[in-house]
């Protein structure tokens, strides 16, 4: 594993290369393997200077929970945007040079900046989960939307992770028109994260109380996440939902409820539809999870949902069958009261595959039951 102390990140530019990694992400060194997941994680301020005190281990635990289910890779992608293309020339020079004499005084400070935050966190990270390769890039854009859409791959092998957290400056975190853009064109799947606000180590922002300072990023943890919930829906987004529910409680070892909510007078055949629904996530979970299945009656699917996320320690739910922006990326009352409310977590997923992944768990789940009946 190939991030241990004395990281060296690479930087990279928008150029064609022989080479379809470079090309993305901008790695050199040794590749010990070639998994089939790729979780890009974008970090495109000073998140981990000593001003914001971001928690490192809490900021990447989701992205290597779902790397590990995949036997994939962290890549912490560092974004610098700068003014124009003959700053980008400069830096490409920079990185074709082979001349140790060389100094830095052509790269822009953003990019030496956003190398060495990156370099601290990848050896802090280290010791989360050691199976997980954490890797890290610095890739110069003059404009970041358009830099992570050219950086990110396409297609069920790629997946991007934004982190939102309650109470945090928005030029600390990718933009919400960034996030939009990238739901909307990305071909890979895209995660959206809003982190619940968290007292003590366990916190996405990690005050050193009694200094009146933050603490340093050796002393922050990770969160310990033991129950999870899992609303299921009838949109194309379900199965990627619930494989992050159970990419997570493989991580923590924690519970899994999933549940769905139907009209109190909904027809006998929306409540066969219904059970169906739970059958299929609780066979995309497998046998490894512990899960408990829920079907609820309500007016208000929204108020029953919210609730139970606060009884919760994380939430995974899918994006709707249509593409909207990030106010919208669930159906809009959940959403925008699931976002609004400082005491959840919740991980929302939008499907590259649209309905491949559902088509696939489901055709799995009929041959086995086919193959079941023939043997009994």
């Amino acid at each position: 594993m190939s991030n241990g102390k004395g990281t060296t990140v690479p930087i990279a530019v928008s150029e064609p290369s022989s080479d379809p990694e470079a090309d993305s992400y901008g790695y050199d060194g040794e590749v010990i393997h070639h998994p089939d997941y790729t979780v890009v994680v974008p970090v495109v301020s000073d998140l981990f200077d000593g001003d914001t005190g971001i928690n490192a281990r809490r900021f990447l635990q989701t992205a290597m929970a779902l790397a590990d289910d995949d036997d994939g890779r962290v890549v912490l992608l560092g974004v610098a945007e700068v003014a124009d293309e003959t700053t980008i020339e400069g830096v490409r020079e920079y990185v074709r040079s082979d001349d140790g004499g060389e100094t830095e005084r052509s790269v822009p400070e953003i990019v030496t900046e956003r190398r060495t935050q990156l370099t601290q966190v990848v050896d802090v990270v280290g010791d989360i989960d050691r199976d997980v390769p954490v890797r890290a890039s610095v890739r110069v854009v003059t404009d970041t939307t358009r830099g992570l859409l050219a950086a990110l791959g396409g297609g069920s092998e790629t997946a991007v992770v934004f982190l939102r957290g309650a109470g945090f400056e928005e030029s600390w975190l990718p933009g919400r028109s960034t996030i939009d853009t990238v739901i909307d064109e990305a071909e890979c799947d895209v995660f959206v994260e809003n982190v619940g606000l968290r007292e003590g180590s366990h916190a996405l922002y990690v005050p050193d109380v009694d200094d009146h300072t933050v603490a340093p990023l050796t002393e922050s943890d990770a969160e310990t996440i033991e129950s999870i919930l899992l609303p299921v829906g009838t949109g194309p987004h379900a199965a990627l939902a619930s494989e992050a529910a159970r990419a997570v409680a493989r991580a923590f070892d924690a519970s899994v409820t999933v549940l769905h909510v139907i009209s109190p007078d909904a027809s006998g055949k929306e409540r066969s539809d219904a059970r169906d629904l739970l059958r299929f996530a609780e066979y995309v979970l497998g046998p490894e999870v512990r899960s408990e299945t829920e079907l609820r009656e309500a007016a208000e699917p929204t108020d029953v949902i919210t609730e139970e996320a606060r009884n919760h320690d994380f939430t995974s739910i899918g994006s709707p069958q249509r593409k909207f922006g990030l106010r919208d990326l669930v159906f809009r009352p959940v959403q925008e009261t699931l976002l609004g409310e400082e005491d959840v977590t919740v991980l929302m997923g939008r499907d590259a595959d649209g309905t491949m992944r559902s088509l696939y768990y489901r055709y799995t789940r009929a041959m086995e039951d086919s193959n079941a009946n023939e043997s009994g």
